[in-house]
Parts: structure tokens; C-alpha cells; sequence
């Protein structure tokens, strides 16, 4: 037996009569078509953040956000909506037990194959009383059907976030990821019920954190959904990806009452390399990684260096906190830290993609190169001197590398500038760029990659992948060739 999920809003959130649903969604989107936000877009993007009200408050922003997929009609199969549970509280992520989602327009319905991936999370159950009611999926559902066809075989995961972590919504995320077949539709509206000049603070405080991929911070106060955005902004700044602010407003504009608002915006997030989007995102990285090596690198260095000295004292790394080391290194960062002894290297140990603030990774990686690295004893307090030698290099999200055969491969590395991650079933190895002052060659390069990944030398296999970094760095003879380590705290 089919099972339906029947409408909870029509008729109050958005018409309940189809020809008259069907006009009003259409007038927005052609609206969304024809302004200048969606005319300057050339590239798609992967992710749109769009609200949820009722159509007359949001559905203009709402629309803007699907525009921006419009070129992807005959591309996109499957649709994750993810939005917070407004009618109960529960642990979790729930999915509703039905086969379909129905509106005036009709059914779509449900991709079950990819809900069972999701519910194979601890995080994720059934919970059909959570949609029984709920608006902040079911208004997105009509934008789907008359952009994308209301006949159009095309699969929705609907989920709904309640008690749980951005990271756990952000393992959802993964899991469905996909390819271009898939569009990921986060649901949100911003501040609720403030006077109009408090909400627009608060909504533009809310934007940069978007903007700036800032999970960590942002909160109810700022979205209805800001654990879905945030599980987004995870995902997103892992994979380099840019974020774009496609419209901002609230209900105070719309019924000219500003003494109690909500707010509303509408962003699409889109691959780093996306045309269109003011940038390579790899010249973003090294840019902005070049400036805070420049403006914070003695500081990094010494963080480092104190949480390999607190280590030999007290046996763990040096713990410091966001008020102790200012926004740059409260910022979330991946780096790695290698020790070199007369030359030779003595510990190298570090994180290939932002899981915590730099000055957290700076600090545990210092202590792990020098304690926990498995091909050396740890540093003892007679090894430190002016021939130890610390260095950092911090690392850019890794973007998939693709190839077609080994030589195609050999013929895209760019010696000296890029960090490999080569796997091959459940071997993997890495490369940090500066493995290339050591093996110039690339056809050298990746025959010692494979072995580090455990692999022949001469191993190849149509299963292999890559993902490829660039670094940038900062060493203690930068700054101090002698006399580094006897700086006092």
C-alpha cells in the first residue's frame, strides 16, 4: 500500500487551489528569472538555503533560491530538504513513513533507497507525528514541482532536525551528497519577532557568518534552522565551496508592521572553482592563508612551540582558548606540523580537513609530531635546540582530482604546488607539497606516494582516487634561525 503524507498547509501557508498555486508560483519564479541576481548567476549551484514562511512573506526570497538551479531541470534526480521540526521536540533526525509527499499539485515521491542510507545513522529515525503538521519542508515542495515539472520523476528526501549537533546533521549531508543528480535544499527562516531595526542587525550578523562559513556560532536566536545551515556551512567549507547572499528581508517589509518581524534570506552554495563566483577559490585559500601566515605565523610558531614543551613537562598537548588567541586562529583550520633534526625529519603528524580552531590543531598536531608520530620515539628535552627545527603548513579543502589512467595523472600533477591524497580501497597515503623538494620528478612522486599508501610501486587499478591540496607554510628559521626554543612564555 502507498503511503501518502496529504498536505498540512495549503490553504494557509500557500493556496489550496492548484490553478491558483500554480500562478502564484510561477509569477515568483519568473520574477526570481528576470531580476538581477539571478541574471548575473553563470554557474548552478550544488545547495540553496531558501525560507519557509507563507508565500506572500518569503516566497519571493524562496524563489530567487530556485532560479538559481534552474539550468539543472534535466540533471537533478534527487532533492534532500532538510529543515527544523516546528510542531515537537525530539532526539535526532526524523524521517516521515511515507512513499510520497502530496501538494495541490500533486504527489512527488519519496527517494526510499536513499532515506534507508540516512536511517543507517544512530542520529536518524521514523517519526511520522513530527511531519504530520510541519510547514518548513512541505512550502518548498511546489517550487520543486513547477521548476523541475510537476510530472517529473524526480525523488525528495524530506528531513527534519531537532535535538541533536550540526556535525550529526552534517554526517546526514554526506551521506547524501551525491553527484549532480542530487540538490541539497536547506529550509530556514532567520530572527523571529524582534522590532524591525534589531532584526535587521541580527539577520546581517547572521549573513556574514554565512557568508564566512561560521557553523560554530551560529544559533536558534539567529535561524529557526540553524542547525541545518550549520550541518551546510560544515559540508561546504570542508569541500572549499563559495557561498553567496542572494537576498535578504522581513515580514516588516512585506505588511509594513515593524514592531515584530521575522526574517528571511535566500544563499546558494556552489563548487570553489565555480564560474561566476568572483574567484578561483584556490587563489581565495592563498590569499588569505598567505596574510594570516604573515600577520599571525610567530604566534603560530610559538603556540607550537609551547605545546611541545608543555608536552615533555606534563605529557598532553597545550589547551588554549578562543579569548586567548583572537578570531584568525579561533577560526576553523587544518594544518600539519613537522619536526626536522639536523635536517632529517623527526615527526609529521596533522589534519587534512578542518575538524577544530587552528590554534586547537596547531597545538595537538605540535604535540603529536612530537610524541606520537610512529616511526619515532618522542622528543626528549636534550633533543631541543637550535638544530630542531618546527615548521607549519596549513591546509586548503581538498578537491577531487580526476583522472582517466595513470599517465593522465603523471601529466596533471603540478610539481612543487600540489598535496596529493592517493587511495585505493582502504590504503591511503599523502603527499604534502613539499615531499616534491625530495622527489621532483612526478612519475617519481607518485610511484612513492602509492608505497606510502601501502601499495606497489608500480600498483595501478581503475578504482584508484585522489583529491589534491596546496599548502601554505611557515617555519621556525623564518623567523629565528637561532635561539627559538629558549624564548621565554
Amino acid at each position: 500500500m502507498t503511503i501518502i503524507r496529504p498536505p498540512a498547509v495549503a490553504g494557509t501557508f500557500y493556496p489550496a487551489d492548484a490553478d491558483l498555486l500554480r500562478s502564484e508560483i510561477d509569477g515568483l519564479i519568473d520574477a526570481a528569472l528576470h531580476s538581477g541576481i539571478a541574471q548575473q548567476e553563470t554557474a548552478t549551484p550544488k545547495a540553496i538555503i531558501v525560507p519557509h514562511a507563507g508565500l506572500m512573506f518569503s516566497g519571493s526570497l524562496a524563489a530567487l533560491g530556485f532560479a538559481t538551479v534552474r539550468a539543472l531541470k534535466d540533471t537533478i534526480k534527487r532533492i534532500v530538504i532538510i529543515g527544523p521540526a516546528h510542531r515537537m521536540a525530539f532526539q535526532g533526525i526524523a524521517l516521515a513513513r511515507a512513499d510520497q509527499f502530496a501538494t495541490p499539485l500533486g504527489n512527488l515521491r519519496c527517494d526510499l533507497p536513499a532515506l534507508q542510507k540516512a536511517l543507517a545513522l544512530p542520529h536518524v529515525q521514523m517519526l511520522d507525528d513530527a511531519h504530520t503538521l510541519e510547514h518548513g519542508l512541505e512550502i518548498e515542495l511546489p517550487f520543486i514541482q513547477r521548476l523541475f515539472g510537476e510530472g517529473a520523476d524526480i525523488g525528495i528526501m524530506p528531513l527534519l532536525v531537532s535535538r541533536c549537533s550540526p556535525r550529526q546533521v552534517h554526517e546526514v549531508i554526506e551521506k547524501l551528497w551525491g553527484g549532480p543528480e542530487t540538490l541539497i535544499v536547506i529550509s530556514s527562516d532567520l530572527s523571529h519577532f524582534h522590532d524591525y531595526d534589531t532584526a535587521k542587525k541580527m539577520d546581517n550578523r547572521t549573513r556574514t557568518m554565512i557568508e564566512n562559513f561560521d557553523a560554530e556560532n551560529i544559533d536558534s536566536s539567529d535561524a529557526c534552522g540553524a542547525l541545518p545551515v550549520a550541518g551546510m556551512l560544515i559540508a561546504a567549507r570542508n569541500r572549499g565551496m563559495k557561498i553567496k547572499t542572494l537576498g535578504m528581508r522581513n515580514s516588516g517589509d512585506v505588511t509594513g508592521d515593524k514592531s515584530r518581524v521575522v526574517g528571511y534570506g535566500a544563499w546558494a552554495v556552489y563548487d570553489g572553482k565555480a564560474s561566476g563566483m568572483g574567484g578561483d577559490g584556490e587563489d581565495d585559500f592563498t590569499k588569505a592563508t598567505e596574510t594570516l601566515i604573515r600577520t599571525h605565523g610567530p604566534a603560530m610558531l610559538d603556540l607550537c612551540r609551547q605545546s611541545i614543551l608543555h608536552g615533555i613537562e606534563t605529557g598532553a598537548p597545550l589547551q588554549v582558548s578562543a579569548n586567548e588567541v583572537g578570531p584568525a586562529l579561533a577560526a576553523p583550520g587544518a594544518c600539519f606540523v613537522t619536526l626536522k633534526k639536523a635536517g632529517q625529519l623527526r615527526g609529521c603528524i596533522g589534519s587534512i580537513i578542518s575538524h577544530a580552531p587552528l590554534a586547537t590543531d596547531l597545538c595537538e598536531n605540535a604535540f603529536k609530531a612530537a610524541f606520537r608520530d610512529p616511526r619515532f620515539a618522542g622528543l626528549s628535552r636534550a633533543e631541543i635546540g637550535d638544530d630542531l627545527e618546527l615548521s607549519i603548513s596549513v591546509l586548503s579543502p581538498p578537491q577531487p582530482f580526476g583522472f582517466a589512467d595513470e599517465a593522465d595523472f603523471i601529466s596533471k600533477l603540478t610539481p612543487f604546488e600540489d598535496g596529493i591524497i592517493l587511495a585505493d580501497g582502504n590504503r591511503r597515503g599523502l603527499f604534502l607539497p613539499q615531499v616534491w623538494d625530495q622527489l621532483p620528478d612526478p612519475k617519481d612522486f607518485l610511484a612513492h606516494l602509492k608505497r606510502k599508501a601501502g601499495l606497489a610501486m608500480d600498483h595501478w587499478s581503475p578504482n584508484m582516487r585522489a583529491e589534491r591540496f596546496i599548502t601554505r607554510g611557515i617555519s621556525s628559521r623564518d623567523i629565528r634561525p637561532s635561539g627559538f626554543w629558549d624564548q621565554q612564555d
